[in-house]
């Protein structure tokens, strides 16, 4: 039998996943990781410039320490603040950003899908907590075959970047089709 690494485990060539739970929990261990991975994909790829609104230009940028839960960047030269959280689905949400990425991890890698029932066993909250954040990936992040492949807009809000050329109407998806009558107040169907 061949020698195996127990500290580095690797994926067996019959996986057909290509994203293990090892492999997520490795990248995003906890929620200082997460914002930060929200921070580089949303605006500083190299983690320290990005452009500053009230500058104009792009500037360095530092995180210090603070006793906020709301986390942000400052512009070193203006003193402006950035929110990597605002305008994304994790804005003013007290649910940890890692069980936020958990919750779209389980989501995109079963084949069958999650039931909110579920989604609160696994990452221990309430259900009404599990059934918002499957409601908001589902709504935001999930693509929407009716919009068409490579659409920019669905995939730009995956990534975690928002769609600033169109309206906030604009970017959320059309209601799904239905083949029942709607039912008009005052009127028999």
């Amino acid at each position: 039998m061949a020698h195996v690494d127990r500290n580095n485990p690797v994926r067996a060539e019959s996986s057909d996943s290509d994203y293990t739970l090892l492999e997520f929990m490795r990248d995003f261990p906890d929620d200082a990781t997460c914002l930060d991975w929200l921070w580089r994909t949303r605006y500083a790829e190299d983690g320290e410039h990005a452009h500053c609104e009230k500058c104009g230009k792009t500037r360095s940028f530092r995180r210090y320490a603070t006793t906020q839960r709301r986390q942000s960047w400052t512009c070193t030269t203006c003193g402006t603040h950035v929110h990597p959280t605002a305008g994304t689905i994790f804005h003013k949400s007290s649910t940890s950003l890692q069980l936020w990425f958990y919750a779209m991890y389980l989501m995109t890698s079963t084949r069958c899908g999650i039931s909110a029932k579920q989604l609160e066993r696994e990452i221990g909250v309430t259900y009404k907590t599990a059934w918002r954040i499957m409601k908001l990936i589902r709504q935001e992040l999930m693509y929407d075959d009716r919009t068409g492949a490579g659409d920019n807009k669905r995939t730009n809000h995956f990534q975690g970047i928002p769609n600033r050329s169109q309206s906030s109407e604009e970017s959320r998806p059309s209601p799904p089709a239905t083949s029942l009558p709607i039912r008009q107040p005052n009127r028999p169907i």
